[in-house]
C-alpha cells in the first residue's frame, strides 16, 4: 500500500513539470479520487453506525471496533485527500456532504440504520481490512476510463 501511495506521490511530482498528464497519471488520479471518495464514504456509515449502536443499547466494545474503523478510515481519507492536493477545509465540507447525504438516506432516523448496513458494511470492511483489492477494483475501472 504505502509503495503504491509512493508511486503515486512520485508521479504527481511529475506531471507538474509535465505540459499534459499521460495515461498513467490520469490513471493513478483517478484511483486515489476514488479511494478517497471511498474512505470518506466509510468514515461517515462507521460514524453513523456507532452513534446508531450507542442511542440502542449500551455495547461499549462494540462501539470502540466501529468508531476505530471510523478513525481509520478519517485517516487514509485525510491521506489520499493530501496527495490529490485537496485543502482541508474542502475535504471537511466533503465529509460534511456525505454526512448529510447518509443521514438522509435513513430519514435523520437511526433505528433505519439498516439501509446504510446494506448499502456499506461489506465495502467498508474490506476497504479497512483489505486495500488492495479496492486498489485494484478502482485500477480496472481507471484502464477501461483511459485507454
Amino acid at each position: 500500500m504505502r509503495k503504491f501511495f509512493f508511486n503515486i506521490i512520485i508521479y504527481l511530482f511529475y506531471s507538474t513539470y509535465a505540459l499534459s498528464e499521460t495515461k498513467f497519471e490520469l490513471r493513478a488520479k483517478y484511483v486515489l479520487t476514488n479511494m478517497h471518495n471511498d474512505y470518506i464514504n466509510c468514515y461517515v456509515f462507521y460514524k453513523i453506525g456507532a452513534e446508531s449502536i450507542r442511542k440502542s443499547n449500551d455495547q461499549n466494545e462494540i462501539i470502540k471496533g466501529v468508531e476505530a474503523s471510523s478513525d481509520i478510515s478519517l485517516k487514509f481519507a485525510f491521506e489520499t485527500g493530501e496527495l490529490l492536493g485537496i485543502k482541508i477545509v474542502t475535504m471537511k465540507e466533503q465529509v460534511k456532504s456525505e454526512m448529510k447525504s447518509q443521514i438522509n438516506e435513513i430519514d435523520n432516523d437511526y433505528s433505519n440504520v439498516s439501509i446504510l448496513l446494506k448499502k456499506y458494511s461489506s465495502l467498508c470492511k474490506k476497504l479497512i481490512e483489505n486495500k488492495k483489492q479496492r486498489i485494484d477494483y478502482w485500477e480496472k475501472k481507471a484502464v477501461t476510463q483511459f485507454k
